[in-house]
C-alpha cells in the first residue's frame, strides 16, 4: 500500500509537470550596454542582438538606458525612415514592453533622440506566438490533453496492480 501512494504522488506531479506552459523571458535590450547610442554601438547592433533570441508572446522588452534617452513603439515605415513620432516612452532610466500574448509577427523600436535612430538606436524583432495555430493535425493543446490522458490510463493501471 506505501509503493502505492508514493507512485500515485509521483504521477501527480508528472501529470501536473505536463500541464504547465511556457514562462514569459524578461529580455534586457542590448544586454550590458543597454539601450544606448553612437559611439557605444554601431549601426545593425541591435539587429545583431536579436538574431539570436526567440521573441514569444508574454515576453518583455526592457530598454535601460543612462542620459537622455527614449524609446517609441513604431510601424515599419517609421522604422525604416527613423521618423520622428510622438508616442514615446521618456525619463526615468529604463522601461519595459511586455508584448501582448497574442502577439505575433514583426514590432518595431526606435530612439526620437536627435539622430541616434539614424545611428542604430533601432531595435526590430519577430515575435512568434503562443497561441497554437489552429489545425486538426497540430494543436498543442491537443497533444497535452492526449499526453495527460495516456499519463492517467498508466496511472490507473499502475495504481490497480498495487492495490491487488
Amino acid at each position: 500500500m506505501g509503493r502505492g501512494v508514493v507512485l500515485a504522488g509521483f504521477l501527480a506531479v508528472a501529470m501536473l509537470a505536463c500541464l504547465g506552459g511556457a514562462a514569459a523571458t524578461e529580455y534586457v535590450v542590448g544586454d550590458s550596454r543597454g539601450w544606448t547610442a553612437s559611439p557605444n554601438i554601431t549601426v545593425g547592433y541591435y539587429d545583431e542582438w536579436a538574431a539570436n533570441k526567440t521573441f514569444m508572446g508574454g515576453d518583455t522588452l526592457k530598454f535601460v538606458w543612462n542620459g537622455t534617452h527614449n524609446v517609441a513603439f513604431v510601424t515599419k515605415e517609421e522604422y525604416d525612415n527613423c521618423t520622428k513620432v510622438i508616442s514615446v516612452f521618456q525619463g526615468g532610466v529604463a522601461f519595459s514592453y511586455t508584448l501582448p500574448a497574442d502577439a505575433n509577427g514583426p514590432y518595431y523600436f526606435i530612439s526620437t533622440v536627435d539622430s541616434d535612430c539614424e545611428n542604430g538606436q533601432k531595435l526590430a524583432i519577430n515575435v512568434i506566438s503562443l497561441t497554437p495555430a489552429e489545425s486538426p493535425y497540430s494543436s498543442a493543446s491537443s497533444i497535452t490533453a492526449g499526453a495527460l490522458s495516456v499519463l492517467v490510463l498508466v496511472s490507473s493501471g499502475i495504481m490497480a496492480v498495487f492495490m491487488n
